[in-house]
Order: structure tokens, then sequence, then C-alpha cells
């Protein structure tokens, strides 16, 4: 008998093929048949799937869900979307690793919520969460941290790694691997990566790559030196062998509007040239990172603590505050950054741009900027509206590139969550289903093809991305004629529409729009 069979839907496999109509047998966590007709008498449980596609279940190639399921393992954000598996510890930040006599240094890289957890490996950071029985709402697959390793070697000194440091680094991450790490995540425009350089990067990923695994990288620059750090990246692979992602791929500030056809070609002119590097980019024309991204790098190298130090110092306040007035010149620039939240440490900036706030304190926005920086410790969250329509639709349209949200998994409840954040966290995927469809950006099968088995191909997954006998039962229904988002800056706490059912492994996570009460979700790991 087959545990579930799901009967009279569409199939859109997740290859790009052509739909077709089948019933899908689950038997044991996988796909066990599939057939135009299977009889409902082979099944335990039946569910009539007509007017409904069966896709994979998608795959959210760029997350930042790491350790959100140890404090709520819900995943409602995700699962609502249809997500079933996260690349998850992206932008160089991890939890681990860390050498056993600096774990106080990977304690406060965590955060206070999750310091418990931080751990001096992968394997270590496994087996505290069996221990303590921790479950989990999707499939996390772990990449490991550049950040955390530089983080736990070094701290957070602006400098070159020696030798001995180096040769540390490449050691923890070999660990890692060994353990199932699908690769090494860089985070370069955020300290302490952006102290790194060229010739550190190309060691690391000489270890990726003995695992052919991923080297994946919020470049050093997303604005007008995009092409300056996509050669870094392609270097990486010249001097490594490692395969090379380029993570939320844009083109990212006012000036740099306009750019996106050049910044893609560029990519597609190094695959035509034989380097292996991807793409992933999320369907909204706003970013989400602490205040301090709005800073000129220098000011962070060694820490977002440096920067604080500063304003504080009358000596030195003045050359950051003249670099803020220069970026926030007009009304509309402050407008266009917004304070997700403070995290309780200065109240009044919550919720409002930057603009807004400058008329309530009575001070420039760049005085604001810097006042909120002090207050928060540099912890504030923004969303700040970096990209323009026309380049997002640009990089949409490309059918090689993957989607990812670079969300994270938060609860539905506005009251369990701080702030309001951006609403790519709630609907990433039916947002992405739905302009293909209104846009005309590429046909459903297609657009499934860029969410889930394409996505699988650019991580190495082997069992997840397609619907295919003997594949992991992972799958996501939908109806192609309705799936939208509906969540908004304003009102982010909204589930999509046209999500129905989700399977992981098997078994209903979500069924009829509704959750189980099922926890499925698993660490996948590289083998």
């Amino acid at each position: 008998m087959y545990d579930w069979l799901i009967q009279n839907s569409t199939i859109v496999d997740g290859s790009g093929k052509p739909r077709y109509q089948a019933d899908v047998a689950l038997e044991q966590g996988k796909i066990a048949a599939i057939a135009p007709s299977i009889s409902a008498g082979l099944a335990r449980q039946v569910l009539d799937a007509a007017g409904l596609v069966t896709a994979p279940g998608f795959i959210d190639i760029h997350s930042h869900s790491d350790t959100y399921f140890l404090l709520d393992d819900r995943a409602e954000s995700r699962i609502y979307q249809g997500v079933t598996t996260e690349l998850a510890g992206q932008c160089g930040s991890t939890i681990y690793p860390c050498p056993a006599d600096h774990m106080e240094r990977i304690r406060q890289f965590a955060g206070e919520e999750v310091a418990e957890y931080a751990s001096a490996s992968l394997g270590a950071f496994l087996e505290k969460v069996a221990r303590n029985n921790k479950k989990m709402g999707t499939n996390l697959a772990p990449l490991i941290g550049h950040g955390a390793l530089r983080c736990g070697v070094m701290g957070y000194e602006d400098r070159k790694a020696t030798p001995a440091e180096m040769e540390q680094m490449r050691s923890l991450l070999q660990r890692d691997m060994e353990s199932g790490a699908w690769g090494l995540s860089l985070g370069l425009g955020y300290t302490p990566g952006l102290s790194s350089d060229r010739p550190e990067l190309c060691s690391l990923g000489e270890i990726v790559a003995r695992y052919d695994g991923l080297v994946t990288s919020h470049m050093r620059d997303q604005g007008l030196g995009t092409p300056i750090s996509l050669d870094e990246m392609y270097e990486i692979y010249r001097r490594s062998g490692a395969r090379i992602h380029i993570a939320h791929f844009k083109a990212s500030g006012r000036k740099a509007w306009g750019k996106a056809p050049e910044f893609a070609a560029n990519l597609h002119a190094a695959q035509q040239a034989g380097i292996p590097v991807t793409a992933d980019v999320y369907p909204y024309c706003a970013a989400s990172s602490g205040i301090t991204n709005s800073f000129p790098k220098w000011t962070i190298q060694g820490g977002t603590g440096r920067a604080v130090a500063m304003l504080q110092d009358p000596s030195q306040r003045g050359v950051i505050i003249e670099q803020l007035e220069q970026a926030f010149d007009t009304p509309e620039a402050g407008k266009a950054l917004y304070v997700v939240t403070t995290g309780g440490l200065y109240p009044p900036a919550d919720g409002k741009d930057i603009w807004q706030l400058s008329q309530e304190l009575g001070l420039s926005m760049a005085e604001t900027i810097a006042k909120v920086t002090v207050e928060t410790k540099a912890s504030a969250t923004c969303i700040s509206f970096a990209m323009c329509e026309e380049d997002v639709d640009h990089m949409l349209s490309q059918s090689d590139f993957a989607i990812g949200s670079d969300g994270i998994s938060l609860p539905l409840s506005p009251s369990e969550n701080k702030g309001k954040p951006h609403p790519r966290n709630y609907g990433t995927f039916p947002r992405f289903l739905r302009l293909a469809r209104e846009k005309g950006f590429c046909d459903l099968e297609t657009a499934v093809h860029r969410i889930t088995g394409l996505s699988a191909s650019y991580i190495g997954l082997p069992d997840r991305g397609l619907v295919q006998p003997g594949y992991v039962a992972d799958l996501t229904l939908f109806d192609p004629q309705t799936v939208a988002d509906r969540a908004t800056y304003e009102d982010p706490f909204q589930k999509p529409e046209g999500i129905c059912h989700v399977f992981m492994a098997g078994q209903p996570a979500l069924l009829h729009g509704r959750q189980t009460e099922h926890r499925l979700g698993q660490f996948l790991l590289k083998r």
C-alpha cells in the first residue's frame, strides 16, 4: 500500500520540461510511482488535486534561517510559501566553526539568543541540536560562514591572515566539509569578511573544491563596483577550481541603476569562457541589513563597533557625518532607508524612515543615522530601497538565475516579530510565480525549474528538486492561476495565496492551506 496518492493534478516536474497529467504515489518518504491513473484502492490516503500543479518542494537557495528553528520550529513564513529546503549559512554568517580556545568569539558572533548553540564545528552544532531534541519545519542544507571562520581564528582584526592563521582556517573548513557542509559562504560586504584578500579566499576555495562544494558570495560591491567584485569571484575559480555562486545578484544604489543588463552580460560571458559561475536573485526592489550597511566600508573594518566608537569621538565623527551627508542628500534618499527594529534600544526609530525620523528629531539625516547607530550599538535592522524595478525585472527575466529569498524563517503573528520585517520573508516564491505569470518573464515550467530543479543542481542536491520516481517526496501543490504573494512592506504578515499542500518526505507539512503538527525538517548533509 502507498502511504499517499495524489490524483488528477498537473505535474510540473522541476526539470523545465512540458507539464503533463498524472497521479503520484508516495511511499516511505519517496516518490514511488507516477502514472496516468493509479487506483485509489492502492493507497491509505488519497488527495484529489484537480486543478492544481504538483511541483517539487520549493528550494530557497539563499536563506538565513540557520538558527531560527532553535527559537520557533514552525517555519511558518517558509511552509506557507511552499518552501521545503533552504541553503542556509549565507553571507559569511554561521555560528560555527571556531578554535576550541576562542569559543567566546563565536558566541558573540552568534548573538545572545542562540549563543548557547555556538559550536567549535558543524558536527558539534548538530550534536547539540540532537541532544536538545530540536525540531525543524524545513530542511536545512548548511554552508560554512567565512566570517565565522575569520572571527574564530582572528577576531575582527583588519589585516591579512598570517600563514599559521590561514592554515587554521583551512583545517577548520576541511573538518566541516568532511562533516557534510555544502560549501563556503562569503560576506565580503560585512565585517570581518571585508578584511580578507584574494589569496585568502582562493586558499579556502581550494578546500571547497576538494569536496566539489560551492562558494557563495555576498560580493564586496553590488553597485558600480560589481565588475571588479565579479572578477574577484572568477579568480577564486581560476586559482582554486571551486564552483562560484553570486548571491542576491543586483544593481544596487542609484548610481548603478540601469546597469543590470551589463552585470548579467558580464556573468554570462564568464560562463561562456568556461567559468562555472551561477547566481540567484530575489523579486524585490529593497534589500535588508544592519544600519551600518549604509556606512562607508572603512568605518566598519575591525567590526561595527568601530563605527560606533568613531561617532562618539569628536575628532573622527565629522568624517563619517560628511560622507553620510553625501549619501543622504535628498529627502528621497532618507525615505529609502527604513528602520525595521532597534530591538528595544531606541523605540522612537522603530518603523520610521530616516527622513521622517530626522524631521521629528530636528536633525540632519546624517546626524539621525548616527544617533540611531550609537543608541543601538549598530544593531538596528533596516530596509533599504536600493534597486529600481527595471533592473530587478531584467534579473528576473534571466532563465538561468535561480530564485532565493535572502530571508529567514519567521512566525506569521505580528506580536511574535520585531517590527515589520521585509516581505521577502513571507512572499518571495509565490511573488516570483505571480510576476512570471503577469509579466511574462518565463513560462510556468521554467519558473518552477528556477525554484526547484535549477537550485538543486547548483547546490548539488542529489535527490530533491524533481518530481521523479525514487526522489524524496518533497512536493508543493499550488493553483497556477491564483498563486500570489500578499505580504507588503506595510503589512508583511500575510500568507500567500494559492499554496494548497506541501509534503516533506512523503508526509503533509501543509494540508488544505493549513500547517500540520508535523515538524518534518532535517539537516541535509553532503555525502
